[in-house]
Protein backbone atom coordinates (compact mmCIF):
# COMPACT_ATOMS: atom_id res chain seq x y z
CA UNK A 1 0.00 0.00 0.00
CA UNK A 2 1.83 3.10 -0.76
CA UNK A 3 2.43 5.77 1.93
CA UNK A 4 0.16 8.54 1.49
CA UNK A 5 -3.10 6.50 1.23
CA UNK A 6 -2.47 4.73 4.01
CA UNK A 7 -2.25 8.02 6.15
CA UNK A 8 -5.26 9.11 4.45
CA UNK A 9 -6.72 6.49 5.15
CA UNK A 10 -6.06 6.04 9.12
CA UNK A 11 -7.18 9.70 9.11
CA UNK A 12 -9.97 9.87 7.37
CA UNK A 13 -11.59 6.68 8.34
CA UNK A 14 -14.29 6.03 11.14
CA UNK A 15 -16.11 2.79 11.47
CA UNK A 16 -20.53 3.41 10.97
CA UNK A 17 -22.57 1.27 13.04
CA UNK A 18 -26.44 1.73 12.16
CA UNK A 19 -29.52 -0.79 12.77
CA UNK A 20 -32.61 0.25 9.94
CA UNK A 21 -35.38 -1.01 9.07
CA UNK A 22 -37.85 1.38 8.44
CA UNK A 23 -40.64 2.19 5.76
CA UNK A 24 -43.58 -0.08 3.96
CA UNK A 25 -43.07 -3.82 3.38
CA UNK A 26 -40.30 -6.64 4.53
CA UNK A 27 -37.04 -7.55 3.02
CA UNK A 28 -35.55 -10.89 3.89
CA UNK A 29 -32.45 -13.04 3.05
CA UNK A 30 -33.54 -15.96 0.04
CA UNK A 31 -30.10 -16.69 -0.73
CA UNK A 32 -26.69 -15.26 0.43
CA UNK A 33 -22.88 -16.77 -0.52
CA UNK A 34 -19.46 -16.30 -0.69
CA UNK A 35 -15.89 -16.01 1.36
CA UNK A 36 -12.80 -14.89 1.72
CA UNK A 37 -10.47 -16.12 -1.32
CA UNK A 38 -9.74 -16.94 -5.21
CA UNK A 39 -11.01 -19.99 -5.17
CA UNK A 40 -14.17 -20.19 -7.11
CA UNK A 41 -17.10 -18.49 -5.27
CA UNK A 42 -15.06 -17.20 -3.22
CA UNK A 43 -13.95 -12.90 -3.56
CA UNK A 44 -11.96 -10.61 -2.96
CA UNK A 45 -14.13 -7.31 -2.86
CA UNK A 46 -17.07 -8.26 -4.59
CA UNK A 47 -17.72 -5.08 -6.46
CA UNK A 48 -20.72 -4.08 -8.94
CA UNK A 49 -23.42 -7.04 -9.98
CA UNK A 50 -25.53 -7.37 -13.23
CA UNK A 51 -28.69 -9.77 -13.79
CA UNK A 52 -29.13 -11.64 -17.23
CA UNK A 53 -32.69 -12.22 -17.14
CA UNK A 54 -32.86 -14.21 -20.40
CA UNK A 55 -30.63 -17.21 -18.62
CA UNK A 56 -31.12 -15.90 -15.09
CA UNK A 57 -27.66 -15.70 -14.08
CA UNK A 58 -25.96 -13.61 -11.88
CA UNK A 59 -22.40 -11.14 -13.30
CA UNK A 60 -19.98 -10.09 -10.46
CA UNK A 61 -17.46 -8.73 -10.91
CA UNK A 62 -14.27 -9.32 -7.95
CA UNK A 63 -12.26 -6.38 -7.96
CA UNK A 64 -9.57 -7.36 -6.28
CA UNK A 65 -9.37 -10.83 -7.61
CA UNK A 66 -9.52 -9.18 -11.18
CA UNK A 67 -12.33 -11.19 -12.43
CA UNK A 68 -15.65 -11.69 -13.58
CA UNK A 69 -17.68 -14.81 -11.65
CA UNK A 70 -21.30 -16.13 -12.84
CA UNK A 71 -23.36 -17.54 -10.74
CA UNK A 72 -27.42 -18.89 -10.88
CA UNK A 73 -29.90 -16.50 -9.27
CA UNK A 74 -29.43 -18.91 -5.80
CA UNK A 75 -25.68 -18.59 -6.07
CA UNK A 76 -24.64 -21.90 -7.36
CA UNK A 77 -20.97 -20.68 -9.27
CA UNK A 78 -21.25 -21.50 -13.02
CA UNK A 79 -17.82 -20.09 -14.28
CA UNK A 80 -15.46 -17.06 -14.60
CA UNK A 81 -12.97 -15.23 -16.30
CA UNK A 82 -10.26 -12.48 -16.45
CA UNK A 83 -6.80 -12.48 -15.03
CA UNK A 84 -4.67 -9.25 -13.52
CA UNK A 85 -3.15 -7.71 -15.95
CA UNK A 86 -2.79 -3.66 -17.78
CA UNK A 87 -3.04 -3.90 -21.91
CA UNK A 88 -3.99 -7.31 -22.88
CA UNK A 89 -7.92 -7.97 -24.16
CA UNK A 90 -9.28 -9.58 -21.04
CA UNK A 91 -7.26 -8.49 -18.68
CA UNK A 92 -8.45 -6.42 -15.34
CA UNK A 93 -6.86 -4.02 -13.41
CA UNK A 94 -9.50 -3.77 -10.51
CA UNK A 95 -13.10 -3.98 -12.45
CA UNK A 96 -15.31 -2.03 -10.38
CA UNK A 97 -19.34 -2.27 -12.33
CA UNK A 98 -20.48 -5.24 -14.65
CA UNK A 99 -23.77 -4.61 -16.96
CA UNK A 100 -25.35 -6.86 -19.13
CA UNK A 101 -26.83 -5.57 -22.61
CA UNK A 102 -30.13 -6.34 -24.35
CA UNK A 103 -27.93 -8.38 -27.09
CA UNK A 104 -26.77 -10.68 -24.06
CA UNK A 105 -23.32 -8.69 -23.99
CA UNK A 106 -21.75 -8.16 -21.03
CA UNK A 107 -20.23 -4.94 -20.26
CA UNK A 108 -17.26 -4.78 -18.03
CA UNK A 109 -15.78 -1.41 -16.75
CA UNK A 110 -12.01 -2.08 -16.12
CA UNK A 111 -11.34 0.51 -13.62
CA UNK A 112 -7.31 0.87 -13.33
CA UNK A 113 -7.28 0.32 -16.81
CA UNK A 114 -9.73 3.60 -17.84
CA UNK A 115 -11.51 1.15 -20.12
CA UNK A 116 -14.49 -1.01 -20.60
CA UNK A 117 -14.54 -4.54 -21.95
CA UNK A 118 -17.24 -6.28 -23.85
CA UNK A 119 -17.56 -9.89 -23.66
CA UNK A 120 -19.98 -12.77 -24.69
CA UNK A 121 -21.94 -14.66 -21.95
CA UNK A 122 -19.08 -17.09 -21.69
CA UNK A 123 -16.56 -15.00 -20.92
CA UNK A 124 -15.32 -14.68 -24.56
CA UNK A 125 -13.73 -10.96 -25.36
CA UNK A 126 -15.52 -8.82 -28.07
CA UNK A 127 -14.32 -5.53 -27.84
CA UNK A 128 -13.34 -2.63 -25.76
CA UNK A 129 -13.22 1.02 -25.94
CA UNK A 130 -11.54 4.08 -24.06
CA UNK A 131 -8.35 5.44 -22.24
CA UNK A 132 -6.94 7.83 -20.21
CA UNK A 133 -7.40 11.03 -20.17
CA UNK A 134 -10.17 13.74 -20.48
CA UNK A 135 -11.14 13.94 -23.73
CA UNK A 136 -14.10 12.30 -25.51
CA UNK A 137 -14.23 8.56 -24.81
CA UNK A 138 -11.36 9.06 -22.29
CA UNK A 139 -11.59 8.04 -18.98
CA UNK A 140 -9.60 8.71 -15.08
CA UNK A 141 -11.23 5.88 -13.09
CA UNK A 142 -14.70 4.83 -14.68
CA UNK A 143 -16.33 3.23 -12.31
CA UNK A 144 -20.09 2.72 -12.99
CA UNK A 145 -21.94 1.48 -15.75
CA UNK A 146 -25.35 0.90 -17.10
CA UNK A 147 -27.48 -0.01 -20.91
CA UNK A 148 -30.23 1.26 -21.35
CA UNK A 149 -33.38 -0.56 -23.75
CA UNK A 150 -31.79 0.69 -26.60
CA UNK A 151 -28.62 -0.70 -26.13
CA UNK A 152 -26.70 2.89 -25.40
CA UNK A 153 -24.06 2.87 -22.85
CA UNK A 154 -23.75 4.99 -19.93
CA UNK A 155 -20.39 5.11 -17.75
CA UNK A 156 -19.46 7.14 -14.66
CA UNK A 157 -15.86 8.80 -15.18
CA UNK A 158 -15.28 9.31 -11.95
CA UNK A 159 -12.22 11.60 -11.56
CA UNK A 160 -13.51 13.68 -14.53
CA UNK A 161 -16.93 14.38 -12.63
CA UNK A 162 -19.13 13.27 -15.67
CA UNK A 163 -21.29 10.99 -17.11
CA UNK A 164 -20.14 9.47 -20.57
CA UNK A 165 -22.73 7.55 -23.53
CA UNK A 166 -21.44 5.46 -25.79
CA UNK A 167 -23.26 3.33 -28.49
CA UNK A 168 -23.12 -0.37 -28.26
CA UNK A 169 -19.95 -0.62 -30.05
CA UNK A 170 -18.17 1.78 -27.65
CA UNK A 171 -19.10 5.29 -29.79
CA UNK A 172 -18.82 8.33 -28.00
CA UNK A 173 -22.23 9.92 -28.27
CA UNK A 174 -22.04 12.90 -25.28
CA UNK A 175 -21.23 13.67 -22.44
CA UNK A 176 -22.62 15.65 -19.17
CA UNK A 177 -21.16 16.66 -15.63
CA UNK A 178 -18.58 19.00 -13.91
CA UNK A 179 -17.28 19.23 -10.74
CA UNK A 180 -19.14 20.43 -8.11
CA UNK A 181 -22.22 20.23 -5.63
CA UNK A 182 -25.00 22.40 -7.97
CA UNK A 183 -27.44 20.14 -9.83
CA UNK A 184 -25.95 18.41 -12.38
CA UNK A 185 -22.39 18.70 -11.26
CA UNK A 186 -20.40 15.58 -9.27
CA UNK A 187 -18.33 15.13 -6.83
CA UNK A 188 -16.96 11.08 -7.34
CA UNK A 189 -20.30 9.82 -8.75
CA UNK A 190 -19.92 6.29 -8.63
CA UNK A 191 -22.87 4.03 -9.62
CA UNK A 192 -25.16 4.32 -12.34
CA UNK A 193 -28.65 3.11 -13.29
CA UNK A 194 -31.03 3.04 -16.41
CA UNK A 195 -34.85 3.51 -15.34
CA UNK A 196 -37.84 1.35 -17.69
CA UNK A 197 -38.31 5.00 -19.31
CA UNK A 198 -35.21 5.64 -19.81
CA UNK A 199 -34.03 8.15 -17.02
CA UNK A 200 -30.39 7.63 -15.95
CA UNK A 201 -30.15 7.98 -12.22
CA UNK A 202 -26.70 8.48 -10.77
CA UNK A 203 -25.10 7.83 -7.33
CA UNK A 204 -23.45 11.33 -6.68
CA UNK A 205 -21.24 9.90 -3.39
CA UNK A 206 -19.19 12.41 -2.03
CA UNK A 207 -22.36 14.58 -2.39
CA UNK A 208 -24.55 12.36 -0.31
CA UNK A 209 -27.39 12.22 -3.12
CA UNK A 210 -28.63 10.43 -6.14
CA UNK A 211 -29.44 12.63 -9.18
CA UNK A 212 -31.93 11.90 -12.49
CA UNK A 213 -30.87 12.37 -15.85
CA UNK A 214 -32.97 12.05 -19.04
CA UNK A 215 -30.88 9.92 -21.64
CA UNK A 216 -29.29 13.27 -23.14
CA UNK A 217 -28.18 14.09 -20.09
CA UNK A 218 -30.30 16.60 -19.21
CA UNK A 219 -30.91 17.57 -15.36
CA UNK A 220 -34.36 16.33 -13.66
CA UNK A 221 -34.09 16.08 -10.01
CA UNK A 222 -32.09 15.49 -7.13
CA UNK A 223 -32.64 14.31 -3.55
CA UNK A 224 -30.64 13.36 -0.59
CA UNK A 225 -27.47 14.40 1.89
CA UNK A 226 -25.54 13.70 4.47
CA UNK A 227 -27.23 11.88 7.07
CA UNK A 228 -28.43 8.83 8.88
CA UNK A 229 -32.37 9.49 8.20
CA UNK A 230 -35.11 8.16 5.84
CA UNK A 231 -33.73 9.70 2.26
CA UNK A 232 -30.40 10.66 3.53
CA UNK A 233 -26.82 9.18 2.63
CA UNK A 234 -23.66 8.42 3.67
CA UNK A 235 -21.31 7.89 0.74
CA UNK A 236 -24.30 6.01 -1.87
CA UNK A 237 -21.91 3.98 -3.99
CA UNK A 238 -24.13 2.05 -6.14
CA UNK A 239 -27.87 1.99 -7.96
CA UNK A 240 -30.86 -0.12 -9.56
CA UNK A 241 -33.88 0.59 -10.93
CA UNK A 242 -36.39 -1.82 -11.40
CA UNK A 243 -39.39 -2.71 -13.66
CA UNK A 244 -41.96 -0.24 -11.90
CA UNK A 245 -39.18 2.41 -11.71
CA UNK A 246 -38.66 1.98 -8.14
CA UNK A 247 -34.61 3.18 -7.15
CA UNK A 248 -32.84 0.80 -4.79
CA UNK A 249 -29.28 3.11 -3.40
CA UNK A 250 -26.54 1.09 -1.44
CA UNK A 251 -26.23 3.48 1.36
CA UNK A 252 -22.47 2.12 2.06
CA UNK A 253 -21.40 4.34 5.17
CA UNK A 254 -25.72 3.74 6.93
CA UNK A 255 -25.23 -0.16 6.49
CA UNK A 256 -28.05 -0.17 4.82
CA UNK A 257 -30.37 -0.01 1.30
CA UNK A 258 -32.82 3.01 0.38
CA UNK A 259 -35.58 2.13 -1.68
CA UNK A 260 -37.73 5.68 -3.66
CA UNK A 261 -39.90 6.11 -6.32
CA UNK A 262 -39.00 7.47 -9.64
CA UNK A 263 -39.81 10.95 -7.96
CA UNK A 264 -36.92 10.62 -4.79
CA UNK A 265 -39.81 9.84 -2.30
CA UNK A 266 -38.74 7.35 0.23
CA UNK A 267 -40.75 3.90 0.20
CA UNK A 268 -38.40 1.74 2.41
CA UNK A 269 -35.09 0.65 4.27
CA UNK A 270 -33.60 -2.32 5.58
CA UNK A 271 -29.71 -3.10 7.09
CA UNK A 272 -28.11 -2.79 9.88
CA UNK A 273 -24.54 -2.96 10.40
CA UNK A 274 -22.69 -5.98 11.10
CA UNK A 275 -22.61 -9.59 9.04
CA UNK A 276 -25.65 -11.72 10.14
CA UNK A 277 -28.76 -12.54 7.27
CA UNK A 278 -30.24 -8.77 6.11
CA UNK A 279 -27.16 -7.06 7.94
CA UNK A 280 -24.06 -5.51 5.82
CA UNK A 281 -20.71 -5.08 6.58
CA UNK A 282 -19.36 -2.41 3.10
CA UNK A 283 -22.81 -3.24 0.93
CA UNK A 284 -21.47 -1.76 -2.52
CA UNK A 285 -23.16 -2.96 -5.90
CA UNK A 286 -26.99 -3.49 -6.26
CA UNK A 287 -29.06 -5.47 -8.69
CA UNK A 288 -32.96 -6.11 -9.18
CA UNK A 289 -34.46 -9.00 -11.42
CA UNK A 290 -37.95 -9.46 -13.11
CA UNK A 291 -39.21 -10.61 -10.27
CA UNK A 292 -38.03 -7.60 -7.70
CA UNK A 293 -35.77 -9.89 -6.04
CA UNK A 294 -32.31 -7.32 -4.66
CA UNK A 295 -29.27 -8.35 -4.83
CA UNK A 296 -26.37 -6.71 -3.24
CA UNK A 297 -22.75 -7.43 -2.76
CA UNK A 298 -20.65 -6.37 0.67
CA UNK A 299 -16.97 -5.43 -0.64
CA UNK A 300 -15.77 -5.41 3.04
CA UNK A 301 -17.82 -9.05 3.92
CA UNK A 302 -16.51 -10.32 0.64
CA UNK A 303 -20.11 -12.27 0.18
CA UNK A 304 -23.38 -11.62 -2.18
CA UNK A 305 -26.97 -11.42 -0.12
CA UNK A 306 -30.29 -11.76 -2.28
CA UNK A 307 -33.58 -10.45 -0.95
CA UNK A 308 -36.89 -10.79 -1.66
CA UNK A 309 -39.79 -8.29 -0.35
CA UNK A 310 -42.05 -11.37 1.16
CA UNK A 311 -39.28 -13.69 2.64
CA UNK A 312 -38.25 -14.74 6.28
CA UNK A 313 -34.73 -14.23 6.92
CA UNK A 314 -32.51 -17.68 6.57
CA UNK A 315 -28.67 -18.29 7.19
CA UNK A 316 -25.97 -17.45 5.49
CA UNK A 317 -24.08 -19.95 3.57
CA UNK A 318 -20.98 -18.32 4.92
CA UNK A 319 -19.14 -16.48 7.80
CA UNK A 320 -17.81 -13.69 5.98
CA UNK A 321 -15.14 -11.63 7.84
CA UNK A 322 -14.21 -7.61 7.74
CA UNK A 323 -15.06 -4.16 8.97
CA UNK A 324 -17.57 -1.48 6.81
CA UNK A 325 -15.80 2.03 7.01
CA UNK A 326 -16.90 5.19 5.55
CA UNK A 327 -14.64 7.62 4.33
CA UNK A 328 -15.24 11.34 5.99
CA UNK A 329 -13.80 13.47 3.56
CA UNK A 330 -11.71 12.88 -0.09
CA UNK A 331 -8.31 14.23 -0.60
CA UNK A 332 -8.20 15.51 -4.85
CA UNK A 333 -4.25 14.89 -5.03
CA UNK A 334 -3.10 13.43 -8.10
CA UNK A 335 -5.74 11.15 -8.22
CA UNK A 336 -6.09 9.99 -4.55
CA UNK A 337 -10.11 10.38 -4.40
CA UNK A 338 -12.92 8.64 -2.69
CA UNK A 339 -12.07 5.11 -5.10
CA UNK A 340 -9.10 5.06 -4.32
CA UNK A 341 -8.93 4.69 -0.83
CA UNK A 342 -12.15 2.56 -1.13
CA UNK A 343 -11.00 0.43 -3.26
CA UNK A 344 -7.08 0.46 -2.24
CA UNK A 345 -6.91 1.50 0.86
CA UNK A 346 -8.90 -0.70 2.80
CA UNK A 347 -7.70 -4.38 2.06
CA UNK A 348 -5.49 -4.01 -1.03
CA UNK A 349 -1.85 -4.86 -0.07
Amino acid sequence: MRPLRLVLILLLLIVVPLSMVSGSGTWGVVAAWGAEGNGAGEFSGPYGIAVDESKEMIYIVDESNHRVQVFDSNGTFQAMWGEPGYDAAGEFNHPTDIAVAPSGSVYVVDNYNHRVQAFDRNGEFLALFGSYGTGDGEFNLPTGIAIDAAGDVYVTDLNNCRVQKFTADGTFINAWGSEGSGPGEFMNAEGIAAGPDGSIYVADTRNNRTQKFDSSGTFLLEWGHSGDREGEFIYPIDIAADANGNVYVTDWGNNRIQVFDASGTFLSAWGANGTGPGQFNGPTGIAVDAAGNVYVTEWAANRVQKFSSSATLVPTTSTPTGTATAPLGCAALGGVVLAMLFHAGLKRK
